[in-house]
């Protein structure tokens, strides 16, 4: 069997991606182009490694094993490259994933220092939710990601995803400056229990905990804002039109007409930084080591 790497390379994509389509974005490639390095892999290897599936294709069990020697090959070639550049520049890019009140804080804190120490690696930072972050991750798109695990409801992760904590912020209720309750230094749940609130959007990590921690306590929360980012929450407060619960630091920021409450039962979120358990290009090792240098205490601004 005579299969150049490059092929390999191709295969490799298409059984992380899990499609021609989405292995040819991985690859900066088209799709026509993917379809035919498989037939040349076919060709080369004297055996079929993609079959249809539906309006796609899936590996065939020999297209699977040379798959898994492709991602051997390209761990290999991984560090092989880092071996060959182990001076102290470092070259490439870095696409980080994160909700946006974590740009908005850790990020934006932490990345310039990083930046003016290496000058040739070209960072990019999308935010959006957890759930399709992970789905970049695992299929080579983002290189890690930063996300918030609430302690009421712990963050779910896949296989294949190393996770470290890098940041924990308590949590508070911000009332309107002018609510009945401003006066009450801790607060139940049961106390809010009339009001109209605000969360993170439906499903999300922040608002599944939210619900949770509530029916935990015999209350339905009646959401009816959903809003990702905690700034914009907070806005919808300080209007008088909800609460929420949001991250805030120990020395929680002032926010006029804005009133921060602790909870009778502690509940915080942490910040993970989130890594594929591929190997890594140094970049990005140099990246994680520097955003995990020293903890932060993040929230919101």
């Amino acid at each position: 069997m005579n299969v150049e790497w490059s092929r390999l390379r191709v295969l490799h994509a298409v059984a992380r991606a899990g499609t021609v389509k989405r292995a040819a974005e991985l690859l900066h490639m088209t799709g026509p182009a993917v379809s035919q390095q498989l037939r040349r892999i076919e060709a080369e290897a004297g055996i079929r490694v993609v079959i249809p599936d539906g309006r796609g294709v899936r590996l065939t069990s020999e297209g699977r094993v040379l798959a898994d020697y492709a991602a051997q090959v390209a761990e290999l070639m991984a560090r092989a490259e880092n071996d060959l550049h182990n001076d102290n520049e470092l070259a490439g890019r870095i696409c980080i994933g994160a909700l946006a009140s974590i740009i908005r804080t850790t990020l934006a804190d932490l990345l310039p220092a990083f930046q003016r120490g290496h000058r040739r690696v070209e960072l990019r930072v999308e935010d959006g939710e957890t759930t399709w972050h992970l789905e970049r991750l695992l299929d080579g798109h983002l290189d890690l990601v930063l996300a918030e695990s609430w302690s009421p409801a712990p963050l779910l992760l896949p296989a294949g995803i190393t996770a470290r904590r890098v940041g924990r912020d308590p949590l508070w209720i911000a009332l309107p400056g002018d609510h009945p309750l401003h006066g009450r230094p801790v607060l139940d749940l049961a106390d809010l229990a009339s009001e109209v609130w605000a969360t993170c959007a439906r499903d999300s990590d922040g608002h599944r905990a939210m619900t949770q921690l509530a029916r935990a306590s015999g209350v339905e929360l009646d959401v009816r804002h959903h809003v990702a980012d905690h700034a914009t929450q907070l806005a919808l407060v300080r209007a008088g039109l909800a609460v929420a619960c949001v991250p805030v630091p120990t020395q929680h920021p002032h926010n006029t007409g804005v009133t921060y409450r602790r909870l009778s039962t502690e509940v915080h979120r942490d910040i993970l930084l989130l890594t594929s358990n591929a190997h890594q290009p140094r970049t990005v090792d140099s990246l994680v080591a520097h955003l995990t240098a020293t903890p932060q205490r993040l929230g919101v601004s």
